[in-house]
């Protein structure tokens, strides 16, 4: 599978450019994959819905957000002030891993 990226992320640093294989690594885990519910909040992180109702998220935002999340985390002085939550089943994986 070749996977061509083509996105813009000029307002990142290039230290935090994604490579291709950080993009491989989100398509491979369904990161895109959202619901099918929405409302306008979501607009600018909604790249296209398919035609089954489910909405397809936008990679390049999705990026921006993690780093943007990696560096508040890199940022505080104390990690034991570091929590992780999540509200969804799928999301505890990743949550028992952090801690």
């Amino acid at each position: 599978l070749t996977i061509t990226v083509n996105m813009s992320f000029s307002n990142l640093p290039a230290v935090l450019q994604p490579k291709e294989e950080d993009i491989q690594m989100m398509l491979s885990a369904n990161v895109h994959s959202g619901t099918k519910n929405s409302d306008d909040s979501m607009k600018e992180y909604i790249w296209r819905r398919r035609q089954d109702g489910i909405y397809i998220l936008n990679i390049g935002k999705t990026w921006e957000k993690l780093m943007l999340a990696a560096r508040v985390i890199v940022s505080i002085e104390n990690p034991a002030d570091v929590i992780a939550i999540s509200a969804r089943p799928y999301g505890m994986r990743a949550v028992l891993k952090f801690a």
